[in-house]
């Protein structure tokens, strides 16, 4: 497992520098740079303002006494976004922006949703002791997954 990590990441590398080097053809070195700086300073403003949105519908969900399952999955999206956005390249970039995309979050949420179905197990329990006597309280178990 730890060698397909490493083949996809050196793949991921070598094609990141061909295509700046392809890019850099085409409209110059300067510009390539000039290029890479703006899609990660763009990034990070999309990345924190989606970010904080994601976060604001979780606590909201949250205070209604709901599990926010399909934030949860915006949030990661999200947070995998920033972490490819930051990385210098133009291939990370363009993924990155793609799941800022709601529409993309949404079919990885689907896809996510039809592989863990039947794995997670929510059920509400009774608080009966303590200071919240009484609270219902939903517990979520989470089977090994692939």
């Amino acid at each position: 497992m730890a060698m397909r990590f490493l083949a996809v990441f050196a793949l991921i590398a070598l094609a990141e520098v061909a295509t700046f080097f392809w890019v850099g053809s085409k409209i110059g070195l300067i510009w390539a740079l000039g290029l890479a700086v703006a899609t990660a300073v763009i990034g990070a403003f999309l990345v924190r303002r989606a970010g904080l949105s994601a976060l604001s519908r979780i606590r909201a969900r949250f205070s209604q006494g709901e599990l926010p399952g399909r934030e949860l999955s915006d949030g990661a999206a999200i947070l995998v976004s920033g972490a490819l956005l930051i990385s210098p390249g133009f291939i990370t970039d363009v993924i990155g922006f793609l799941l800022l995309t709601p529409a993309i979050r949404a079919v990885i949420h689907g896809i996510l949703s039809q592989r863990l179905t039947g794995r997670i197990t929510t059920f509400t329990t009774n608080h009966r002791t303590g200071p919240g006597a009484g609270q219902l309280h939903d517990v979520i178990d989470i089977d090994e997954v692939d």
